[in-house]
């Protein structure tokens, strides 16, 4: 779409929308807190009914501010008003609505001061329902074991699915798990999934949590994230619970760990911990700096082994032992003041071996490449992370909200790899031998600023956000190689002994400003203005071992280089929010201009300075039903620069049959995407239902070049390549496409006591890239099936059963003849069984499949885990269990990798069999809540807001 006519038509929609504008749209809001201490009450049901015989109730929950809001109210009308929560005394009162929203203030509730094991609950729990923008779902309606962590309860939600450590929600991936409204852990969603155990949930609310600016304005940015609230249950916040464990087994395998948390309302605290030489973790991909920079050795454009996406949780390759620590900690720091933090330690060493084949495609179909490689490496990675928010109520108008985070980085890597290179017909072009060491270290810090002011008129805000980032990582690196080029008698082999040390810096200021004006009883204006200035630095010294061997002094001046660049963007945009009833539209158009200056000093200058001027056009519309029916349709454009990685013109040769450059003459990326989604799910026969579409158009994409030497070629910047040997680097091409479409269906089936998750999936990617500056278009369909069964029978049973199907078909336009079809399956279960006096059996297995990978890549594995444990103790506090791991000895890793360059298949080590006797000790100690006379009342003036579509809070008063 082109901007002139996005704009166009989004300015003419701007101009109709008001006509759809609905009269005698009233509302009523407020905040609930605890009569006791004043704290703010999060996921409270609102019921608003109207006094008409047969009237349906309004349902809304409180956000975690303990603020709500009900809308499309009539005038002349009286409606009864109820407020309950589990351990609290419900609130009701008559309320009646003039010509004019109403504005209660602060309602306070009182906790139930009888002993709870005396309440007797009568009739069947909902299982879910719809509050709003939020699905919300009761953990009363799901069975657990008595171990169950809050991961596990999740899993027999519907909608709700965990595959390999991520979770996903819906059919969108969740990125944050917030507890009572709170960050966890610097919102870390799998470790917060695995720390909280079931029995202390209540409810978990699903919804679309916008960034806190754009929460108070309303006004979606398009960086919202689909994020998970586990609502605690009143009478467990204030205690200690939690797990240690310890276990040995054959081999020398080894683990120990636990977490225990002390909860007193606003104060909370939890310690996480875990060793283990079994491959288990639990950290996120902010710990792994160094790890990415050692394992950029460009052997055929992969990462490498080690690189960074082996270390996510469940996505790791090769063996790995893990020292991991963790601290979190939350508080209300007095009435006006909040303050959450966490820090986190690793120390991870991974050892892996790893056999890759990569076949490239050429035009002419004869000389197609093939590139096969046997590598071990080995890294030693530590990382400390802190994460702050500091969230300061400075009065009623002003707020102010502090998020600052620091990590340290460290990183040992080594590596041996032998790589050949041959032709179709089976001759050999060449072969390298390799030995790297790297040592890798630095930081990053970042932190924003964010003050949001409301004025007396609802609707007028004003808000404005400082951030700021900067990184520092410097790197020394060895390489020894040995190459031989077959069949070339000017350069028949060469070795390369080198070191080079590497430093990289980056410094980036913005500034975002936000004003937001009301427009009739409905609409509302936002102006934005931004600034950014950013300036990073990257430098890279090569030395080669010097003639005589008395060390590494002759500078290689054609691996050496000095990088600076800075870039200036200038953001102004205006746009327009529309309510209309269950309606919602938001509509606007940025200016944007960019400099970019980049310099580089070394080993020559020159100078690269150039501007954009960018449209960028935004919509939204969004419907959202009482009955739990939600539509929304999503337009935004927007631009994506260069790192300074891939505009700084240094080769690596890390690996020098498969060498990589920057390219100085990059541009920005610009893209459109467009997203729709409709849901829409049932509370009296629960169900969920999720249907989404994700297309995204980018010219000028950032994609790789591959030059494939046919014969001996020397390089722009002096170096020789020779015959067979592969140098990528990053050009912008049109004609990317990625478009997504996801259908999800969950529904308890009652008589069978189980829930049923349904998932189906229609990808295709688009994706170009040059080859001997040839254009290939690598286009990939892909359909995809999943259906997951897990069990609510009882808090003794408990299994999960699942499939997934993947069906994959792969067209080039150079090369017809590699066009291949792939289909790849897999099969997991569960079943954990508590019988007899404490007895326990559990037993899980993961079948998988692969087909039409090519020879010696097809394979079928079954990895098949039981344990048997005896509980005893007090309460059954303590469990003794022997369990075996792969019993079947298969466990096995594949993976295929298709790009617009070639196809890769690699396999790696994994773990073997072994056994393991683990003692675990469980902590459940919950205090009864104290009771106390409402000593203390206040009021609220005004609420910050409704909440903005999509997203808890906001709306700015509006």
């Amino acid at each position: 779409m082109r901007p002139f006519t996005s704009v166009l038509l989004l300015l003419l929609l701007a101009t109709a929308l008001p006509a759809l504008s609905q009269s005698n749209n009233l509302s009523v809001s407020g905040m609930v807190k605890d009569s006791a201490d004043q704290s703010v009450v999060v996921g409270a049901y609102v019921s608003v009914t109207g006094a008409a015989t047969g009237a349906k109730p309004v349902y809304v929950t409180t956000d975690k501010d303990g603020k709500f809001l009900v809308s499309d109210l009539s005038a002349s009308s009286s409606y009864t008003l109820k407020i309950s929560y589990l351990g609290y005394q419900e609130v009701s009162r008559v309320i009646r609505l003039k010509n004019e929203s109403l504005r209660l203030g602060t309602i306070l509730v009182q906790e139930v001061a009888s002993n709870l094991k005396e309440v007797q609950v009568v009739g069947q729990v909902t299982a879910m329902e719809q509050k709003g923008d939020t699905t919300q779902y009761n953990a009363a309606a799901f069975k657990t074991n008595p171990d169950a962590s809050t991961e596990d309860l999740i899993q027999k939600m519907p909608g709700i699915t965990v595959v390999n450590g991520t979770v996903t929600a819906h059919g969108e991936t969740v990125n944050k798990v917030l507890v009572d409204g709170k960050p966890f852990f610097g919102e870390d969603a799998t470790l917060t999934l695995k720390t909280i155990p079931a029995e202390i949930v209540d409810k978990i609310e699903v919804f679309d949590k916008l960034t806190d600016q754009a929460q108070f304005t309303g006004f979606d940015d398009g960086n919202g994230q689909k994020t998970i609230n586990i609502v605690t249950k009143v009478d467990k916040r204030n205690g200690q619970f939690g797990k240690v464990y310890a276990g040995y087994g054959l081999d020398d395998r080894y683990q120990a760990g636990g977490n225990v948390s002390y909860f007193n309302k606003d104060q909370r605290i939890t310690l996480v911990g875990l060793s283990n030489n079994i491959n288990m973790q639990n950290f996120s991909s902010q710990d792994l700096l160094g790890i990415s920079s050692s394992s950029s050795s460009g052997r055929g454009g992969r990462g490498g082994g080690g690189g960074s996406s082996n270390f996510l949780v469940g996505n790791q390759s090769g063996l790995t032992g893990t020292n991991s620590y963790g601290l979190n900690y939350s508080n209300k720091l007095g009435p006006k003041m909040e303050l959450t933090g966490s820090y986190f330690f690793n120390r991870t060493g991974n050892t892996n071996k790893q056999v890759l084949q990569q076949e490239y495609f050429l035009d002419d179909g004869l000389n197609n490449q093939f590139y096969n490689e046997n590598s071990t490496s080995s890294s030693t990675n530590m990382n400390h992370r802190l994460d702050f928010r500091l969230e300061y109520k400075i009065n009623d108008k002003n707020s102010l909200i502090v998020t600052p985070t620091l990590s340290f980085q460290n990183n040992e890597s080594g590596s041996v790899t032998a790589g050949t290179t041959d032709l179709a017909d089976g001759t050999q072009l060449n072969a390298s031998d390799i030995l790297s060491d790297g040592l890798n270290k630095g930081y990053n810090f970042s932190n924003s600023v964010l003050w949001r002011h409301s004025f007396e008129k609802r609707g007028r805000t004003f808000s404005f956000n400082a951030t700021t980032s900067m990184n520092d990582k410097t790197g020394d690196n060895e390489l020894y190689s040995k190459n031989i080029y077959y069949n070339n008698t000017r350069t028949p082999g060469d070795t390369i002994d080198q070191q080079n040390h590497t430093n990289s810096k980056g410094l980036t200021l913005g500034g975002n400003l936000n004003y937001t004006e009301p427009l009739g009883e409905n609409g509302q204006l936002q102006l934005n203005y931004g600034l950014t200035l950013s300036n990073s630095n990257s430098m890279k010294d090569t030395y080669n071992m010097a003639p005589d061997g008395g060390g590494y002094t002759d500078l290689d001046t054609l691996l050496t280089n000095n990088f600076d660049n800075r870039y200036i963007t200038n953001r102004a945009g205006l746009g327009y929010r529309l309510r209309m009833g269950s309606w919602f539209a938001n509509v606007g158009v940025d200016f944007q201009n960019t400099g970019l200056y980049s310099q580089q000093l070394a080993p020559y200058q020159t100078e690269v300075d150039q501007t954009f001027t960018n449209l960028l056009p935004n919509a939204m519309l969004s419907y959202r039903s009482k009955s739990g029916t939600q539509f929304r349709a999503f337009y935004r454009s927007s631009t994506n620069q260069p790192s300074i990685t891939q505009l700084q013109n240094v080769v690596n040769n890390s690996n020098p049959l498969a060498l990589t450059a920057g390219n100085p003459d990059l541009k920005q990326e610009y893209s459109n995407r467009v997203s729709m989604r409709y849901s829409k799910a049932g509370a009296d026969v629960p169900f969920s239902f999720n249907a989404m579409l994700y297309v995204t158009q980018t010219n000028n994409a950032i994609v790789n070049s591959t030059f494939i030497a046919n014969e001996a070629t020397e390089l722009p910047n002096g170096l020789v390549l020779e015959k067979g040997s592969k140098l990528t680097s990053p050009v912008n091409l049109d004609g990317s496409w990625n478009a997504r479409s996801f259908f999800a269906y969950g529904k308890p089936v009652a008589p069978l006591k189980l829930n049923v998750n349904l998932t189906t999936g229609f990808n295709y990617t688009r994706s170009p890239g040059l080859v001997n500056d040839v254009a290939n278009f690598s286009n990939t369909y892909a359909a995809s099936q999943g259906l997951v069964v897990s069990s609510n029978i009882s808090e003794n049973l408990d299994f999960t059963l699942s499939y997934s199907a993947n069906y994959n078909v792969v067209r080039n336009t150079i090369q017809p003849t590699l066009n291949n079809n792939y289909f790849t399956q897999g099969i997991t279960g569960g079943v954990n069984w508590i019988f007899g006096k404490g007895f326990v059996f559990r037993t899980d297995f993961n079948n998988q499949s692969y087909r039409g990978l090519g020879e010696g890549y097809n394979q079928n594995f079954t990895l098949w885990n039981a344990s048997i444990g005896k509980k005893f103790l007090k309460n059954n506090a303590g469990e003794l269990k022997l369990s075996v791991f792969d019993i079947l000895k298969q466990n096995n890793s594949i993976s295929r990798s298709i790009t617009e360059t070639y196809i890769q298949d690699l396999t790696s080590t994994v773990l073997t069999q072994y056994a393991m006797l683990t003692f675990t000790y469980t902590l459940r100690n919950f205090g009864k809540m104290p009771v106390r006379e409402n000593d203390r009342r206040g009021d609220f003036p005004g609420m910050g807001g409704p909440r903005g579509e999509g997203g808890r809070g906001g709306g700015g008063r509006f």
